[in-house]
């Protein structure tokens, strides 16, 4: 069996079919390599942030641990927050300006009234749940059966 040798139309042809298989390998890999790029984005690069707007809708409805709060100002925080005793008591906060300004305020701020029963409550002692879907806010609960009170008004 001999080789023949190709036309200059079936040359081109055959180029043409490889350009084609060419471009569309290059194709995918940078279809892939942008992917990649954006989940790494997603979550390497900006994973605190991926975190605390997961937790902003995932927490709806549940108990919040006091660790992702500050209680001074009432707001879920992006990281673990720091644990610090006044009065025989462990409260949580952001930092160390935010505790000196809750103690200065201790009266106005360690006390706050359960949004469903209206009973004046400690901050140390409540459960906490988010106040709605996809916002940072907090309410402090009395005890569980006010806390599913709440959230079962809210969903109606």
């Amino acid at each position: 069996m001999s080789k023949r040798k190709l036309t200059k139309k079936e040359l081109r042809e055959s180029q043409v079919i490889d350009d084609k298989k060419f471009k569309r390998t290059l194709l995918i890999i940078f279809g892939l390599f942008f992917v990649l790029a954006i989940f790494y984005n997603i979550f390497i690069v900006f994973g605190h942030d991926t975190k605390y707007v997961y937790r902003k809708y995932a927490l709806y409805g549940k108990e919040v641990p006091p660790e992702l709060v500050c209680m001074d100002g009432d707001k879920l925080i992006f990281h673990k927050s720091i644990k610090l005793s006044y009065n025989g008591k462990n409260y949580f906060f952001c930092s160390q300006d935010c505790y000196d300004c809750f103690v200065n305020h201790f009266q106005k701020n360690a006390f706050i009234p359960d949004p469903f029963s209206g009973d004046t409550i400690c901050k140390a002692d409540a459960l906490i749940g988010l106040k709605n879907r996809g916002e940072p806010e907090i309410v402090y609960f009395q005890n569980r059966k006010t806390f599913n009170q709440y959230y079962k008004s809210k969903n109606k």
